[in-house]
């Protein structure tokens, strides 16, 4: 039996029943391409695993219904299904719909969908207001023109022949042959372009070559890291989050022009968008800009074309603007992380839009490019984003209601934003701001109230919030003062200056005792907790695996002497939430950010800061990690720790005995050999100092 290949041991269905919120979709589509295929399930379950019912597939912004030839409507085309007969993958999917006796099959290419079916008499296109035109056997499809003028120009053709009829939100193709495939190649430019991509990616195709062609390019990515050791399960769950990892950002290119929906015009080059830039800069993007280099220089560049066609650097960019959602100006980090670690860019002008955004642009959580205001001036004189007292009316009329002002959170987040932007100035030769936002970088310790060991909220005149509880202080999610976490995980959202908050907090032992109190305190009451704190999943103790902000905590441990603790945290965590189950994953996925923390993770790396060029240390999951790099192939050897040893007893890096719980960005890409020597028994003396 030949062993499996990457691309062959993900499973989709990981993570699709939420533990708490939001569930996983199982998505079949190239790496970065917003071609994408999942079916449509009815009703709306959130939970995917546990739909009963398909309707539709989706082709862009049409759903595409199949069904039997005697079927009256799109109504007719919805069955149950065997989700647990579903074969899905990264380049394929194929499921079998009970009621109306119909397979379907679908894959995709960077811009178009193939869809197999064997037994349907009839295809429903689902798209209300669009215009359809046939000529020669091929549809062509032009949807009401959307947000920014967005239109999309659909080529549309059947491998077999067809009956077409026009009706009210949409068209069916009837008299079909079986098998019959269906081809769809979608523009955003014109119907010419649309009739381009097809000639490029789908003429002389079918199903199966274009899913072959799919699976090689799956197979090339994630075979950029090849692991040997650990079980079965353990390799399926590593390259399922590898696959989840290469998602977003989407790529809008149309071979040598896109549209933008940021100023509503067609540009030369290539261009990508839509990125949760919160929940992705911490370990998504340096996880693409070390094995997509290139990739992500093309990535950086449209940033500075989002700022450059409409004025502000997004912080949150969909297909049609940026989005107000999240907080903090986490571009800054695209930018500092590439500089630190030799990525070309244009940092003058992405610097510019960061300028901009850290000295004019309104800091409230979700609002979005409104000018800064009486908060702002807080922060920018006194360091700190100012709080509401408890029960106190809300009188800046741009506060999301819901969202509120998040001040402790927003402070601590744009401190090492400051702290990013104070690397670019001090790169591009302006002193005075490199200076201003080094000072701006130390606004954590404005809001660490010593008495309590704890971050917390200071009002505009700098007292400290009365009544303030750290655990379940700041209402839903704690957003009068955090951004969906308390302050046990914020009490560390310091990543840039992390020997800093170890002395604020009263030197290394002290933090380390603050880190075990952090993985040690119950929630008081579980039901009432996660009720306040929905997407605190994944606990244990007050340690929240399942949200962005708690991703580098157990990495502190490597900074204050303690890596072992380090190491223990990790295998605990990763064995216990990261499994290949519909369970499988803690919290939400945020569109790849999730699994892109275990993906680096169970390779023994983490980039606890980017903008600084090094990777904390711990073990591996697997016995030996390869990892394709510029500089050739680095090489990570922990043999036993694939049979669960946790603990380094000593390391050698090229040959040479090694004493540091960190690895640089340059060595790991100049490909080398790490190989470590795995215990069963902490060493605490391994890179203790």
């Amino acid at each position: 039996m030949n062993p499996k290949t990457p691309a062959e041991y993900v499973n989709p269905y990981i993570g699709t029943i939420g533990h708490l919120l939001t569930a996983t979709r199982p998505v079949t589509a190239l790496p970065h391409s917003w071609a994408r295929i999942f079916p449509t399930v009815t009703p709306n379950v959130t939970d995917y695993y546990t739909a009963e019912k398909i309707a539709s597939f989706p082709a862009g912004p049409l759903e595409i219904a199949f069904a039997h030839g005697n079927a009256r409507d799109a109504g007719d085309a919805v069955s149950r299904f065997d989700v647990g007969a579903v074969d899905s993958h990264p380049y394929s999917l194929t499921v079998y719909l009970e009621d109306t006796d119909v397979t379907v099959s679908g894959t995709t290419a960077m811009r178009s969908f193939v869809y197999r079916a064997e037994g349907a008499g009839k295809v429903f296109i689902l798209a209300k207001r669009a215009l359809f035109a046939e000529k020669d056997g091929v549809l062509l499809i032009e949807t009401p023109e959307g947000r920014r003028g967005r239109r999309a120009y659909i080529r549309l053709s059947l491998s077999c022949p067809f009956s077409l009829e026009i009706r009210e939100g949409g068209a069916v193709l009837s008299g079909l042959s079986s098998p019959c495939e269906l081809y769809a190649s979608l523009s955003y430019i014109s119907a010419e372009k649309a009739e381009e991509i097809y000639s490029r990616e789908l003429a002389g195709e079918d199903f199966a070559s274009v899913s072959a062609k799919s699976k090689a390019v799956w197979e090339e990515l994630l075979g950029r890291v090849k692991i040997r050791g650990g079980t079965e399960d353990q390799k399926t769950t590593y390259y399922t989050a590898l696959y989840r990892s290469f998602g977003k950002m989407f790529e809008y290119g149309e071979y040598g022009s896109y549209y933008s929906g940021y100023d509503g015009q067609v540009h030369e080059g290539d261009f990508y968008t839509v990125d949760q830039l919160w929940d992705s800069f911490r370990c998504m993007h340096p996880l693409q800009l070390l094995l997509e280099p290139e990739r992500h220089r093309v990535m950086l560049d449209s940033y500075t074309e989002m700022y450059r066609q409409s004025g502000a650097m997004p912080s949150f960019p969909s297909e049609d603007g940026d989005r107000p959602v999240m907080i903090g100006f986490h571009a800054a980090a695209l930018y500092a992380d590439a500089l630190a670690k030799g990525i070309p860019a244009d940092f003058e002008t992405a610097y510019r839009g960061i300028r901009r955004n850290a000295t004019e642009i309104s800091m409230l959580p979700w609002v979005g490019d409104r000018p800064a205001g009486e908060l702002e001036t807080c922060y920018y004189e006194k360091g700190f984003y100012p709080a509401l007292e408890e029960g106190q009316a809300e009188w800046i009329a741009d506060a999301h209601s819901f969202e509120r002002r998040q001040a402790v959170a927003v402070t601590l987040e744009h401190a090492y934003d400051d702290w990013c932007a104070a690397k670019l100035a001090e790169h591009l030769g302006y002193e005075e701001d490199a200076k201003l936002f080094s000072e701006r970088a130390k606004n954590y310790r404005n809001v660490y109230n010593r008495e309590i060991g704890f971050m917390a909220p200071k009002n505009a005149d700098g007292n400290w919030i009365s009544n303030y509880d750290p655990m379940r202080g700041g209402g839903q999610g704690g957003r009068a003062y955090f951004a969906e976490c308390n302050a046990y995980t914020f009490n560390f959202s310091v990543w840039h200056d992390i020997e800093g908050l170890a002395e604020l907090m009263g030197g290394k032992e002290a933090m380390a005792d603050r880190l075990d109190e952090l993985f040690t305190t119950p929630a008081p009451g579980k039901y009432g907790f996660l009720d306040q704190f929905p997407d605190s999943t994944g606990l244990m103790g007050m340690f929240c695996m399942g949200n962005e902000p708690s991703f580098h905590i157990p990495y502190f441990y490597n900074y204050i002497g303690k890596p072992w603790l380090t190491q223990r945290r990790m295998r605990t965590i990763m064995d216990l939430w990261f499994t290949n189950s519909p369970l499988g994953i803690c919290g939400d996925e945020d569109s790849g950010a999730m699994s892109s923390w275990f993906a680096f993770s169970a390779l023994g790396l983490y980039p606890v800061c980017p903008g600084k060029p090094d990777y904390a240390l711990s073990v591996p999951l697997f016995d030996e990690v390869r990892i394709r790099v510029s500089g050739g192939e680095f090489v990570i050897k922990a043999e036993g720790a694939g049979s669960g040893l946790r603990y380094i007893r000593s390391a050698t890096l090229n040959g040479v005995p090694y004493e540091r719980a960190f690895l640089s960005h340059a060595d790991l890409t100049a490909g080398g050999e790490l190989v470590l020597e795995l215990s069963d028994r902490p060493n605490k003396a391994w890179a203790a100092e």
